[in-house]
């Protein structure tokens, strides 16, 4: 998997692991629970917090492939986040969100994934940092892995690592 992770790498990876993938011509399905926790320390991801935080998911969530491997849609109806700054046995400060967003990730003519976020969604940028993207938002990587258009769109952007500082 390319670099893409990164970028949105808590609600995509996941979904990516945790929901059902189905194809998008073949049955469809009910987007399932999703129950994970994710730990991120500081210099996991460009533009992660500079303090660990755990990511606990909750809500349903459902992974489609596109025909002819071009992408994918994540869906997350009714998904929530709670971020919690330092362990879970001795929180430091705690936030929960609703990110109720879907993702789509193409790939392009040129080899390049474009990956779109499309309502609320968690992501980690190295320019925009630890947020929740509210509204249209999109990043390219090349062919190699390589950002080649970093976190823009329109909308709002919740900086949760100034939120929980």
């Amino acid at each position: 998997m390319k670099r893409i992770v990164a970028m949105a790498i808590s609600v995509i990876l996941a979904l990516a692991l945790a929901a059902p993938t189905v194809l998008a011509q073949g049955q469809g399905g009910a987007p399932e629970e999703v129950d994970q926790t994710i730990t991120v320390n500081p210099g996991d991801f460009p533009g992660s917090c500079d303090f660990p935080f755990t990511l606990e998911l909750s809500g349903k969530g459902k992974t489609i492939e596109l025909p002819g491997g071009k992408g994918l849609i994540l869906t997350s109806p009714g998904l929530d986040v709670t971020i919690t700054k330092g362990s879970l046995d001795n929180p430091e400060a705690q936030a929960t969100y609703n990110i109720t967003g879907s993702v789509h990730q193409t790939t392009l003519e040129n080899g390049d994934v474009e990956t779109v976020l499309t309502g609320r969604n968690f992501a980690i940028d190295p320019e925009a940092g630890t947020v929740v993207a509210i509204g249209r938002f999109s990043f390219v990587f090349d062919a190699e892995g390589n950002l080649v258009q970093s976190l823009t769109g329109e909308g709002q952007l919740i900086d949760v690592c100034e939120a929980l500082s």
